[in-house]
């Protein structure tokens, strides 16, 4: 009706990847690549909950270093992708500057990411039995870690103190705290809707057990609480990182997985930088991998989006489609 946007209806569910199909047969160590490109920006969530599955599945004890070291992957996953939605976020307002810088600081984070694992995307970090790199002598992350955080407080001030960013935020794409519980939403998407719920908190898992994991919750729904979820995340990934590697203990970080029994299912839930993901392992008689079942976030997250939609004009639809930015890929498997 004229820009006011009555219904929309979302084309997913359709294009089928075939990547669960493709686990089946393999050993279970060769699925980790498989799992590292479920959707290229959560490499690490998904890697971490396959070989969690694995290691449940087998009974693998993981070395206390390798879970602190895997919060460290998991936070610094978290915080290159939070930094760059805020900064598309505020493109999409029409404040170009600060989606420049925000990628600005993006590159550095993935050119950090390199230092680590030796991919900016953090490929080969996860291991089943633990992890594939050590943290570099010559590298203080905690240091360029928080550097990058304070270049980004710098920008996200900036872009909260412009008035006509903050008029394109407030009450657009609002999503109704029962309506994100009817669809069982998740991630910074149910956060900014008023649902206090993350993993790392409510079902522990790396060395989350040992941190104090604080969620911010924020009841509007709408892109402006979307978008101070994220940014509260990112300062949060960073506190977490800086602590982790405080407290990193001495020791291995791999341990060998053990086989896999056959037919008995297993599971792993990880909180990802968009949500919840579930990855189910089930081994043939030849312990190789018989069946993977994958839940990435977007496959809940997608549909409210049309909800959110209702009653805002057409202009504000790239700013309700980002502020969700759910995954294509890790929804259509």
């Amino acid at each position: 009706v004229g820009e006011t946007i009555i219904d929309m209806k979302s084309r997913l569910y359709f294009t089928h990847k075939g990547t669960e199909k493709l686990f089946e047969g393999r050993a279970p160590a060769a699925g980790l690549e498989l799992a590292e490109r479920v959707s290229g920006d959560t490499t690490v969530g998904h890697a971490l909950a396959f070989c969690q599955a694995l290691e449940a599945g087998a009974g693998t004890a993981v070395p206390e270093r390798a879970r602190w070291l895997r919060v460290i992957l998991l936070e610094m996953e978290r915080l290159y992708n939070h930094v760059a939605d805020f900064g598309m976020i505020a493109n999409d307002t029409g404040y170009a500057v600060a989606h420049s810088h925000c990628f600005r600081i993006r590159e550095r984070l993935l050119r950090l990411n390199r230092r680590l694992t030796g991919n900016r995307l953090l490929r080969g970090g996860i291991r089943p039995g633990g992890v594939g790199f050590d943290l570099p002598s010559d590298l203080d992350l905690a240091a360029e870690v928080d550097s990058a955080l304070r270049d980004f407080e710098e920008i996200a001030a900036l872009s909260l103190r412009n008035t006509m960013v903050m008029d394109r935020l407030e009450g657009t794409g609002a999503l109704a705290t029962s309506i994100a519980r009817d669809h069982g939403v998740l991630g910074y998407v149910a956060r900014a809707s008023g649902i206090d719920a993350d993993a790392r908190r409510d079902h522990p898992f790396a060395a989350y057990r040992d941190l104090e994991v604080r969620v911010p919750v924020h009841q509007s729904g709408d892109v402006k609480a979307r978008t101070l979820v994220r940014l509260e995340e990112a300062r949060e990934s960073a506190r977490l990182i800086q602590e982790a590697v405080a407290r990193l203990p001495v020791g291995p970080r791999l341990a060998p997985l053990g086989p896999l029994p056959a037919f008995e299912p297993a599971f792993a839930l990880v909180e990802g930088w968009r949500g919840g993901i579930l990855h189910w392992v089930m081994a043939d008689e030849a312990g190789r991998l018989h069946r993977v079942k994958i839940m990435d976030p977007s496959f809940l997250n997608w549909r409210p989006l049309s909800h959110a939609l209702l009653r805002n004009i057409v202009p504000d639809f790239p700013l309700c489609n980002k502020s969700f930015n759910q995954s294509y890929s890790g929804n259509d498997l």
